[in-house]
């Protein structure tokens, strides 16, 4: 069973990419039996259930070796971190299940696009674990999203 379902014309509320408008996926939680992308909840922070104009999302492989590692940074420091940011509703984090796409999957439901790279998003994202951390990413991608 999967938790999230990604899909490029399924059920569920759409996001166009902001650099490109065409870029546009269904955001389906929990999933449906719908064909997409099926990701496993791992963490969560903030209100549940609730819709934001933004979405923001960071995926990621990470190699076997450092994988305790990655995680253990993502559930210890990152999503509470940037989960606490004022303008941040909701932090999530996801493991693959069903699909193609990278290992991992953060998404940050947020009110205004300004909450992402504003200046408590900065604060709570320079630690000197997150510079060591975030070397261990592979194939990063990273994409703000509006609600359409």
């Amino acid at each position: 069973m999967a938790d999230l379902l990604i899909s490029v014309a399924g059920p569920g509320p759409r996001f166009a990419a902001v650099d490109d408008p065409a870029d546009v996926i269904a955001w389906q939680e929990p999933a449906t039996d719908a064909a997409g992308t099926r990701y496993l909840l791992m963490q969560s922070i903030g209100a549940p259930g609730v819709e934001a104009p933004f979405l923001y999302i960071v995926e990621q492989d990470v190699a076997a070796t450092d994988e305790e590692e990655l995680n253990r940074w993502y559930f210890e420091e990152h999503l509470p971190r940037l989960g606490a940011v004022p303008g941040v509703i909701s932090a999530r984090r996801y493991a693959l299940v069903e699909g193609s796409g990278r290992k991992y999957l953060a998404a940050y439901r947020l009110e205004r696009q300004e909450v992402f790279e504003g200046p408590d998003w900065m604060v709570a994202r320079q630690t000197p674990w997150t510079a060591t951390a975030r070397l261990l990413f592979k194939n990063p991608q990273r994409k703000m999203r509006k609600i359409i």
